[in-house]
């Protein structure tokens, strides 16, 4: 089958991913899903539960993604969900035995962190992130950071070779080789350097709720000025200026030592394991 992906980056969310889709698209040698996150590869009645995601239900319209790829680019998908299904290895093998599996990982503390703060903002979250995570509420934030249970599906299913575990501290730390490594791995001209002054999406919690409100759900004010804004400003034009209040509204946000120590008790085991499936030393995310 033509025009399908040769490699699909399975997680996680919080890692980088929507910078790295930016970054990928540069490269003349690569075609990368223009839609991120199509959830092609997860099982049906999961599907059905989770239609908020809008996934992709058929092979049809999943080729149809990649149809303008030329046929010497190399092809790429991201769904950050991936990981967290186990059925998705195997559905990935069956149709598209040789592909190679990428992961970014992220000390799954911040991760969970940096996933609460999205929420906040999104206005979909009211309470602390203490009582988020609280025992009641783990699979909220939390599930989604024991990476070890999480991939092993992918190494039980795929030849080691076919994956490749990426850290975000990484990417954080050394970009330019970070990309570097991750072009040599999907064979393509590792010399090419893509633009990186464009980060993706920020952190932070809002300074003003009432303000972040406004501005992230729909009501009659935001509408009339959305309607005045249309007649001389492109679309382009206002959504910059939205997402410049939005950064303007947002402050540095604080994990407190206590929450931190008990969510690295949570994920002592699980990051133990990891750090011998992927052969990566992980003690700094024990600290």
């Amino acid at each position: 089958m033509n025009n399908l992906p040769d490699f699909i980056i399975i997680g996680a969310g919080k890692c980088g991913t929507t910078s790295l889709h930016d970054y990928l698209d540069q490269h003349p040698q690569i075609y990368i899903c223009p839609q991120k996150e199509t959830n092609f590869f997860i099982d049906e009645a999961t599907k059905n539960k989770l239609k908020r995601w809008n996934p992709i239900t058929s092979i049809e319209d999943y080729s149809a993604l990649f149809k303008n790829a030329s046929p010497n680019q190399v092809i790429g998908e991201i769904s950050t969900n991936y990981y967290a299904f186990p059925e998705s290895a195997q559905l990935i093998h069956d149709l598209l035995p040789e592909v190679k599996i990428i992961a970014i990982l992220r000390d799954p503390t911040n991760r969970a962190f940096s996933e609460y703060q999205m929420f906040v903002r999104a206005g979909h979250e009211k309470r602390d992130f203490a009582e988020a995570i609280s025992d009641s509420q783990r699979k909220s934030y939390v599930k989604r950071g024991l990476y070890y249970s999480e991939l092993l599906p992918f190494f039980d299913t795929f030849d080691r070779d076919k994956i490749k575990i990426c850290l975000y501290e990484d990417f954080n730390k050394e970009p330019e080789k970070f990309v570097q490594d991750f072009f040599q791995f999907i064979e393509v001209d590792d010399n090419f350097m893509p633009d990186m002054t464009q980060r993706g999406r920020t952190g932070g919690l809002p300074k003003n709720k009432a303000l972040n409100e406004f501005l992230k759900k729909p009501n009659p004010v935001r509408a009339a000025a959305a309607s005045i804004l249309k007649t001389f400003m492109p679309l382009e034009s206002r959504q910059k200026l939205k997402s410049n209040i939005i950064q303007a509204n947002s402050k540095k946000a604080t994990l407190f030592p206590e929450t931190r120590s008990k969510l690295i008790e949570f994920y002592r085991e699980d990051i133990l394991k990891l750090q011998d499936l992927i052969e990566r030393d992980l003690s700094a995310w024990l600290e």
